[in-house]
């Protein structure tokens, strides 16, 4: 199942995720601390890095396909740890490609060696899939923007040094302009409300943030529509919540084979019988069409402009789809054993319940690809 054999950062990768990462899960799982010292770990391989070319943004498809690859090696030893260094590749995208010079010279190497630390604002308590019904907004004020608002569900909030943060302009109408913000998350005005840690993705800091007429200059605003180029960030972040997925299914496998494997029943070990290669086969098939789905989204991105919206949203919704339907197999083959807390089998059933959910839920993406073939099908009914 490996690929990439001939490169030496992944090698070197999946050498520390096997020998060291692996082991450490459950630590890090049963604790819930944050995993600091794997994130630097990672930065000395150049993990957080790989979408980088001398400091731009790289336009060479095998860059993005090792991201694809690096990511789903850590997830199958540590979802969380996996997500974490992604949003530092996120963070420094969006660093990149929209925002001043000031800012990248102070925030780009600090971010990717794992000094310092962004976080991704979208959601609000009540506002999530609805995006147009956010109600923080930033005032245009001499020298920049007041900033007022409520954002929630952001990995790494309770520790990040600056945001981007989506923003209504002016005005609450659902209609209004949008504008994406850097924020200094040590400016006046700015608090971090506490928030119950999540069943998932321990290790893995998440929280919410609270602006209070913060002010934010107008060097801090990004170089784009403020949607748009937050939904390509967003993109980016489903095509990794699809490799962390394949991931999770191929951790499924290997749980699933090794227990198998030394379970007997009725006189012969549980991996003999025809059913349980049938479910196995199934899981691998599964798996070879999430990788290859994901793939060609991964393709898609590396193109430029936010990628093909479509092919991310189907690897992103079968993904993790099968992440969790995988996970709950590996758990009826360890039975009573797999209901241990920390275990890893129990752990990656936790984790891949996450996929599900953020970075835009199943059901909005069932949504919007209904919405599609129906077009297609009907001539532009809905």
């Amino acid at each position: 199942m490996a690929k990439f054999d001939d490169d030496p950062t992944l090698h070197a990768l999946r050498t520390y995720c096997d020998d060291s990462l692996s082991a450490a899960a459950m630590e890090i799982d049963r604790s819930g601390e944050f995993l600091r010292d794997v994130l630097l770990d990672f930065a000395e391989m150049g993990i957080q890095r790989l979408h980088l070319d001398d400091n731009q943004v790289s336009a060479d498809s095998r860059s993005w396909m090792r991201i694809h690859e690096s990511s789903k090696l850590i997830a199958k030893s540590s979802t969380a740890a996996a997500v974490a260094v992604s949003v530092a590749r996120l963070h420094t995208y969006l660093l990149v490609k929209y925002t001043a010079a000031e800012l990248r010279d102070k925030w780009l190497e600090p971010t990717l060696s794992a000094t310092a630390f962004g976080s991704f604002a979208i959601t609000e308590p009540d506002a999530g899939t609805d995006v147009r019904a956010m109600s923080t907004i930033a005032k245009r004020v001499e020298g920049g923007y007041q900033l007022s608002g409520h954002k929630c569900w952001i990995g790494l909030a309770p520790i990040a040094d600056y945001s981007f943060v989506l923003a209504k302009l002016d005005s609450d109408d659902r209609g209004a302009q949008t504008v994406a913000l850097f924020v200094d998350l040590s400016s006046g005005g700015v608090s971090r409300p506490a928030q119950e840690p999540l069943s998932g993705l321990r290790g893995m800091p998440n929280g919410q943030l609270a602006f209070d007429d913060v002010f934010v200059p107008e060097l801090n605003r990004l170089d784009c529509d403020g949607f748009m180029g937050m939904m390509d960030g967003l993109n980016l972040a489903r095509i990794e919540a699809a490799s962390y997925s394949c991931g999770l299914i191929l951790r499924s496998i290997e749980l699933s084979v090794e227990r198998a494997a030394n379970r007997e029943i009725f006189g012969e070990p549980l991996l003999k019988k025809q059913i349980t290669q049938q479910r196995i086969g199934q899981m691998y098939a599964d798996y070879l069409a999430a990788d290859m789905l994901t793939e060609r989204a991964v393709e898609s991105y590396a193109k430029g402009d936010g990628g093909d919206p479509t092919l991310i949203s189907t690897a992103k919704l079968f993904a993790t789809e099968k992440a969790r339907h995988h996970s709950d197999t590996a758990m009826q083959f360890w039975g009573a054993a797999g209901l241990v807390m920390h275990s890893d089998v129990e752990r990656i059933h936790r984790d891949a319940k996450v996929m599900q959910i953020f970075d835009g839920t199943s059901e909005i993406h069932q949504l919007m690809l209904g919405k599609q073939a129906v077009r297609a099908v009907a001539g532009g009914a809905e």
